[in-house]
């Protein structure tokens, strides 16, 4: 798009002068419009080389920003299992941890 981009300026200075001369000499008129007319047309093939390009960046952004999310989610799916198995794990120490603790209270009282 930098030709494109480099050609806009030059482009639009052609349509505004031969919009001016058009007003000045009525004789040119035809020519001048001719003219005119192919620099819209260029001018409309920019805008519309712009839009597509315009279209594909986003489409390229979106794609950038769900792979980061995919990856983001992955992450944090990993820490919540490993948060989960730490806490499974406490709750089987301190379980065994009471087990032991109300076996003795029992065998104490019994004995």
């Amino acid at each position: 798009m930098s030709s494109n981009a480099d050609a806009t300026p030059a482009t639009l200075a052609a349509v505004r002068e031969l919009e001016g001369a058009l007003d000045e000499r009525p004789d040119a008129r035809d020519s001048a419009e001719a003219t005119l007319d192919a620099a819209r047309s260029a001018a409309e093939l920019l805008l519309s080389e712009a839009r597509a390009e315009g279209t594909e960046a986003g489409h390229r952004s979106r794609a950038a920003l769900l792979t980061e999310a995919e990856a983001d989610a992955t992450v944090i799916r990993a820490t919540g299992e490993t948060e989960a198995a730490e806490i499974l794990r406490q709750y089987s120490v301190e379980r065994e941890e009471l087990i032991a603790e109300f076996t003795a209270v029992v065998l104490e009282q019994e004995a």
